[in-house]
């Protein structure tokens, strides 16, 4: 192994490691109330190392999300090769959104849906952007032979909405219903709004 093959492989393991940390980190605390101190502990790195990766807690913010984003969609992915019809993927889909929610104050789904404004215009443009493609990707996961994307484009932003809404009130109430019947509540509910609809 050459050894400049080694120390990019060793930064990429490095930074993977701080990404971890500062996903943590931000998902406990949010945008505002971590620090670049707070990262490089749960990291254990020194502040030095953290910064040769990430120069601002901005630029360290916006890689966290696309990230997670990308997580996402490969997850999206892999349930549509393993989805057994469109009620499987659909109920699949929602557990993927589902298990984004915690159940203490702080959750996943602040942390990526939830972004707010960090006070960096251009940090903040990149993140909307994000975001967007990412629900015209669910959009497409979930209505791949449909030819109206704005209508299926709502539809998904529809159902990232209402399953956060559910997972966090089914935390609240402390679980009244089994994890696997809250999904196909949420899933038998989008479906069976499609075929009022026509569809």
């Amino acid at each position: 192994m050459s050894t400049s093959f080694a120390t990019a492989r060793f930064s990429s393991v490095q930074r993977g490691r701080l990404l971890t940390a500062a996903r943590t980190t931000f998902t406990a605390h949010g945008y505002h109330g971590t620090t670049m101190d707070t990262v490089s502990a749960v990291a254990d790195v020194t502040k030095p190392v953290l910064y040769r990766h990430f120069s601002t807690k901005t630029e360290l913010y916006l890689a966290v999300i696309l990230e997670y984003l990308d997580d996402l969609t490969d997850r999206l992915r892999d349930i549509h090769k393993a989805a057994t019809s469109d009620f499987d993927r659909v109920r699949r889909t929602v557990g993927v959104l589902f298990d984004l929610v915690a159940s203490g104050p702080h959750s996943t789904s602040e942390l990526v849906f939830g972004a707010g404004a960090v006070g960096d215009h251009a940090v903040e443009s990149r993140i909307a952007t994000a975001l967007s493609d990412f629900v015209d990707t669910l959009a497409t996961h979930l209505h791949p032979n449909d030819n109206r994307p704005q209508r299926t484009r709502l539809l998904a932003a529809g159902l990232i909405g209402a399953t956060l809404a559910a997972a966090g009130e089914w935390h609240r109430l402390r679980q009244p219903v089994s994890r696997q019947s809250a999904l196909d509540t949420i899933a038998g509910w989008y479906c069976s709004g499609l075929r009022d609809s026509g569809d």
